[in-house]
């Protein structure tokens, strides 16, 4: 019995001693190991200053991380990040689900960049990405395999920056500061009873003056063969003469405009239905500079005469608001829900600023 006694404790003691060894050694080789994986997955350089792993808890984390950018590409990184941080669920490794309690990124920077060849570096990475797990499981992994429904309980950005960068024109950048973004519950395969399994929220802050923000949160299936999604979209205090790179091709220069803007968008088995609420204060246009070959249209009217509204005719005080729709089958090819809404806002402006325009034609026939 003594003997037994003295066995187990040596046991416990040699796994206690392998733990804290192995959780040692992690300081010293998770770190090349993470970077070396890493840059076979992107194809780019990735330095990571340190890294470490919490063998009991299932956890490993990584300390000011550099994604570098793709040659061809002017910024000198793509991503960087003050953490990342991951939680595993060790117990399910004994079962055909890998679980992953949470991912964390603080202070990440993206930075999203065309260059003047009109590549994005964004795409060429994902397409890396992808071509790589593609690789992976052509391989065929036994582990890969005996795994049958993969988790994400929950990815987070806190205090997050996206900038676009666009090297063609660069009027057209811009900035998301200050943003907090979280994905909760992301199942593949998606169970069938569960239509909407995955959860995200987006708020972020456009660093214009008065400070705009922008809101996003509801549910979607990501996996689904018909898209289905429930989401509610918000923008306030979107300054029009301080944002427009955000409409490039918009053939007015904005002098003035405070957009405040609310969508909910609903979809089931591809039959989608958008309901907008627009409501902009203190319009107003200046022409640019005009183009050959170009029709010199705004919302379906002349450029003079849509100029005379918004800065003679529409009262300052007064906010341009008005409501539209869009309905369409996501599985129709002849349906694309952007242009839709396009056209659905050009004809509801057309239709707002012709009603006026006639009411106001009608008073002076009057008298």
């Amino acid at each position: 019995m003594r003997f037994l006694k003295r066995g187990f404790f040596i046991f416990v003691l040699g796994i206690i001693v392998l733990l804290v060894a192995t959780q040692v050694a992690s300081y010293f080789f998770l770190k090349p190991l993470l970077e070396r994986q890493a840059e076979r997955i992107f194809q780019v350089p990735v330095t990571i200053e340190r890294a470490g792993v919490n063998l009991l808890g299932g956890s490993c984390w990584m300390k000011q991380i550099r994604i570098k950018n793709l040659e061809g590409f002017k910024n000198p990184d793509f991503l960087t990040a003050r953490t990342i941080a991951v939680d595993f669920n060790l117990l399910s490794l004994l079962t055909s689900e890998f679980v992953i309690n949470r991912i964390l990124l603080k202070d990440p920077e993206f930075s999203f960049e065309l260059n003047e060849k009109g590549k994005l570096n964004l795409r060429i990475l994902i397409d890396e990405v992808i071509n790589r797990f593609q690789t992976l499981y052509a391989k065929k992994p036994r582990l890969i395999h005996l795994i049958t429904r993969y988790t994400v309980e929950k990815f987070s950005v806190r205090n997050g920056k996206v900038e676009w960068i666009d090297h063609r024109n660069n009027e057209n950048n811009w900035t998301l500061k200050v943003i907090s973004f979280s994905l909760a519950r992301l199942v593949y395969p998606p169970d069938p009873e569960e239509a909407l399994p995955a959860a995200i929220y987006v708020n972020a802050t456009v660093p214009t003056v008065p400070e705009g923000k922008i809101l996003i949160l509801g549910r979607f299936n990501p996996f689904a063969s018909k898209k289905s999604f429930d989401i509610t979209g918000s923008a306030k205090n979107l300054i029009f003469n301080q944002s427009s790179d955000f409409l490039p091709d918009f053939p007015l220069r904005f002098m003035g405009g405070i957009l405040q803007l609310k969508v909910k968008a609903l979809c089931h088995d591809n039959q989608v239905e958008m309901y907008h609420q627009v409501r902009v204060d203190r319009l107003k246009f200046a022409t640019k500079d005009s183009i050959e070959g170009k029709p010199h249209l705004v919302f379906g009217l002349p450029v003079e005469t849509v100029v005379h509204f918004f800065n003679d005719i529409q009262p300052q005080a007064e906010p341009f608001g008005f409501n539209f729709d869009v309905i369409g089958d996501l599985g129709d090819p002849k349906f694309n829900l952007w242009s839709q809404t396009q056209q659905k806002l050009q004809t509801t402006i057309y239709g707002r600023i012709m009603g006026r325009l006639k009411l106001l034609q009608d008073n002076v026939k009057s008298f």
